[in-house]
């Protein structure tokens, strides 16, 4: 029986959130571990849905891991949905990606596992997270 894998992504601008999903998509079909998982996706550009989804346990799942903006609209940022997935379930991957590398406690890793500056690159460092992910339950 396959593991399921749960992969959030939440970004506001529907460009930016539709090339990361189309991305990781690619992504997960393109590696030999693919056969050992299936993958269900989530994608929200509303935050405001997101936080709702998360706080009805619709997305509490053992194995998730998230891409999430930080600067997501509604007065919501990115670290405040962190908070609340690892409430839910500590076990979550948490990869937070901003345009700017000027956010407080980015250090703090105790909110998210990774930090990516979204530029040309922050599709390939999702990738490299979610390989790095996935060898996790396979070894």
């Amino acid at each position: 029986m396959k593991e399921t894998i749960y992969v959030l992504i939440i970004e506001d601008s529907e460009y930016y959130n539709s090339l990361l999903s189309r991305e990781l998509k690619k992504i997960i079909a393109s590696l030999p571990q693919r056969d050992h998982f299936r993958f269900v996706f989530h994608s929200f550009t509303d935050s405001l849905e997101c936080v709702r989804k998360i706080k009805s346990s619709e997305l509490a799942h053992n194995k998730t891991v998230a891409f999430i903006d930080f600067y997501i609209g509604h007065g919501i940022n990115g670290a405040h949905i962190i908070r609340l997935l690892k409430r839910q379930n500590h076990n979550a991957k948490a990869v937070l990606i901003s345009n700017s590398n000027n956010i407080t406690g980015k250090d703090n890793l105790n909110i998210f596992d990774y930090f990516i500056t979204k530029d040309a690159f922050a599709p390939s460092f999702c990738r490299v997270y979610l390989e790095h992910y996935l060898e996790n339950y396979i070894s």
